[in-house]
């Protein structure tokens, strides 16, 4: 990856995922915890597959509340510190896709799909993108992706739902 494509940016991944890390910083960003950061991205943890019958109601809520709920909760913060600061940042939204984990991911997936769409263009105005990749890929192919849509180079991209397909 070339180097440089998110100097001076301060960027706070929640979840864990060293090939996002590890290309952030080889673009030249900081990654920060907690404060201001220009840069949101939250990687879903891998949940535990259920069939549909098995799911009890609280399962159920609780894959909800772990695929969509918090995700959007952080993003409305992190837009909002955007907004007071009258600046813009990116938003990426790292996880499984929609069939791949049972019924109650799909329907976290499927929404957040939803999701992506609706804040990329409803944040677009205040300079805030939005994206989503849906992938079971953990190496260096996400990691280029994730740099690629936070920096200037998809400063037209917002709104998009990417997958990338693993190779066998």
């Amino acid at each position: 990856m070339s180097g440089g494509w998110l100097n001076g940016r301060r960027a706070r991944i929640e979840g864990d995922s060293p090939a996002i890390r590890a290309a952030f910083e080889a673009a030249g960003a900081v990654l920060a915890g907690e404060g201001e950061h220009d840069i949101w991205v939250h990687v879903a943890p891998p949940p535990a597959i259920r069939p549909a019958h098995e799911l009890t109601h609280g399962e159920w809520r609780a894959s909800l509340d772990a695929g969509l709920d918090r995700r959007f909760l952080g993003a409305r913060d992190f837009a909002e510190q955007c907004r007071a600061r009258g600046r813009g940042g990116a938003v990426l939204f790292v996880g499984a896709p929609e069939q791949a984990l049972g019924a109650d991911q799909a329907a976290a997936a499927g929404a957040l799909g939803n999701l992506t769409k609706t804040l990329g263009v409803e944040w677009a105005r205040d300079g805030i993108r939005v994206n989503s990749i849906l992938t079971h890929e953990t190496g260096e192919t996400l990691g280029h992706l994730a740099a690629y849509l936070v920096s200037d180079y998809a400063a037209y991209v917002t709104g998009a739902v990417m997958g990338i397909t693993l190779d066998d």
